[in-house]
C-alpha cells in the first residue's frame, strides 16, 4: 500500500473515530440528563420523608465471581453490574463487598536454560532450568454500589505478587478499576459509564482455569475513558471513547489530555435450549500499542502513527459440551517487526461431575503471531490441559498441563527470542471468591 493510500485511510479512520466520539457524548449527556432527572424526583422523596436510609451493606458471591474473573469475557462486565441492580430491586442504596485471591504453585522445566515463555509470568523471575515457585498470584477487593434505580458503582483494588521492572521490586497493589454506570435495563437497553475499566474489545476470555490464553496477553486493554452500550435480549454494543496517551497493556495513542482513541464491541446471542446458546462477537480498537519502532511497551513517551486493531470471537455452549475460538489482528505491520501482530485461540471444554462437585476438562491452544516465517520471534505458541473443580460456592481448585513454544518476549523481541524453546508446567491453581 503506498503511503498516499495509507494516509488517507488513517485521516479517514480519524474522522470517522472523531465523529463517533462526538456521538457518544451526545448519548452519554442524553443519558446523564435522565439520570439527573430521575434524582431530582428521589431526592424530593428523600426530603418528604425527612431522613435518609442506612446503607444495606451486603456480600453477593455469584457477582464477584463474574466481576473477579480473569477466566471468562473481559470486555461488557459493566452489564453484570447493571442485571446485579436489577436483582436488588427496590432503588434503595445497596453496597456490595467481595474478594478475591488466587494462589498458585507451578513446576516447570525448559530446554533453554534462562528461557521461560510460560505467560503467566514476566521471563526475568526465573533462572537455570527448572521452576518450582508458589504465591499469591493476584488478590482482588472489590465493592459494588448501587446508588439509586440509575447510578451504579464499581471499584476494584488489585494486588499482584510479580517482579516489577526495572529494579524487581517484588508486588504491587493498584485501583485496578473504577467506573460508574448509568442505566436502569427494567426502564431502557441502553446505558452509559466513565471510569477506568476494561475496553469495550473483544472478548479476551478463555475456557482454561486458570491460565489466560494469549489473545488475553496480547490484546487485552484497560484505560480510562467514556461510553455508551446497548443491552438487548440478544445483541450487545458498546462505543467507548478513550483517553489519549499509554494505557495498561494494549491501548495507546500518542497525545495526552484528548479523548483520541475509540472501542467499539458487539455481541450478539441465540438460545437454542434450556442448555444450548451461540455467542458471536467482534470488536475494534483505534490505535494499539504497537505502533512505534521501540520493541518497549511499558514506556509512556514510545509510541508512533495509529495501528488499529480488530477481533472476531465466537463461543458455543451445547449441553456439556462449550467451543470457543477467538482471533485478534492488527491493521497494519508493527515496525519493530515489519508484520502484523495476531493472536489466536481455539477451545473446547466438557463439564463433569466428580463425586457430588461440578467440574470441568478444558483443551486450549492459543498462539501469537508477530513475526515472517523462519523468523526468531515469529510465534509464541500455548497448549493447556486443564481440570477445574468447584469445591463449593466459594472456592474452585486446578490442575493444568501447560506447553509453551517460542520465546518471544514483546519486550527486545528482535534481540532475544528464539524459536526452539519449549518449557512444560504443571500448574496447580486455588481460586477463593466470596
Amino acid at each position: 500500500m503506498s503511503v498516499y493510500l495509507r494516509t488517507r485511510l488513517r485521516n479517514r479512520y480519524l474522522s470517522k473515530a472523531v465523529l463517533s466520539v462526538s456521538c457518544l457524548l451526545s448519548h452519554f449527556c442524553f443519558l446523564s440528563s435522565q439520570v439527573i432527572a430521575q434524582e431530582a424526583i428521589a431526592a424530593e422523596e428523600r426530603v418528604a420523608r425527612g431522613s435518609t436510609p442506612n446503607v444495606n451493606l451486603r456480600t453477593d458471591t455469584d457477582l464477584f465471581w463474574y466481576m473477579l474473573d480473569f477466566q471468562n469475557r473481559q470486555s461488557n462486565k459493566e452489564v453484570a453490574l447493571l442485571h446485579n441492580h436489577s436483582a436488588w430491586g427496590n432503588g434503595e442504596l445497596v453496597a456490595l463487598v467481595g474478594g478475591q485471591a488466587r494462589f498458585s504453585f507451578m513446576a516447570a522445566g525448559t530446554n533453554t536454560e534462562g528461557k521461560f515463555p510460560y505467560l503467566g509470568r514476566f521471563p526475568p523471575d526465573f533462572t537455570g532450568n527448572s521452576v518450582t515457585d508458589a504465591r499469591i498470584l493476584q488478590a482482588n477487593a472489590a465493592l459494588a454500589v448501587h446508588a439509586s434505580s440509575w447510578i451504579n458503582l464499581y471499584g476494584e483494588l488489585l494486588f499482584s505478587d510479580v517482579f516489577a521492572f526495572p529494579d524487581f521490586k517484588q508486588g504491587s497493589l493498584q485501583t485496578r478499576q473504577a467506573y460508574a454506570v448509568f442505566g436502569n435495563l427494567d426502564e431502557t437497553p441502553w446505558y452509559a459509564y466513565i471510569g477506568k475499566k476494561n475496553l469495550s474489545f473483544g472478548d479476551m476470555g478463555t475456557l482454561s482455569p486458570f491460565t489466560q490464553a494469549v489473545p488475553w496477553h496480547y490484546f487485552a486493554g484497560l484505560h480510562e475513558g467514556v461510553g455508551v452500550g446497548y443491552a438487548g435480549e440478544r445483541l450487545q454494543l458498546a462505543l467507548q471513547g478513550v483517553n489519549g496517551g499509554r494505557g495498561i497493556r494494549v491501548a495507546d495513542s500518542e497525545e495526552k489530555g484528548k479523548i483520541n482513541n475509540l472501542a467499539a464491541n458487539a455481541l450478539y446471542t441465540v438460545d437454542l435450549a434450556a442448555d444450548a446458546r451461540i455467542q458471536l462477537g467482534g470488536g475494534f480498537l483505534l490505535s494499539t500499542i504497537y505502533d512505534s519502532s521501540v520493541a518497549e511497551h511499558i514506556d509512556p513517551s514510545i509510541s508512533g502513527d495509529r495501528n488499529s486493531a480488530w477481533d472476531v470471537n465466537a463461543l458455543a455452549k451445547l449441553g456439556r459440551f462449550t467451543f470457543a475460538g477467538e482471533y485478534v489482528a492488527t491493521v497494519d505491520d508493527w515496525p519493530v517487526v515489519g508484520h502484523p501482530v495476531r493472536a489466536y485461540r481455539a477451545e473446547a471444554a466438557y463439564d463433569v461431575t466428580l463425586g457430588e462437585r461440578p467440574g470441568r476438562f478444558s483443551v486450549s491452544w492459543s498462539e501469537g503471531i508477530q513475526g515472517d516465517r523462519g523468523t526468531e520471534f515469529e510465534f509464541n505458541q500455548q497448549l493447556v490441559l486443564g481440570l477445574g473443580i468447584e469445591l463449593n460456592s466459594f472456592a474452585m481448585c486446578s490442575l493444568e498441563y501447560v506447553r509453551s513454544m517460542g520465546f518471544a518476549p514483546l519486550i527486545d523481541i528482535t534481540t532475544v527470542s528464539d524459536r526452539n524453546v519449549v518449557q512444560d508446567s504443571a500448574i496447580l491453581g486455588m481460586t477463593i471468591v466470596f
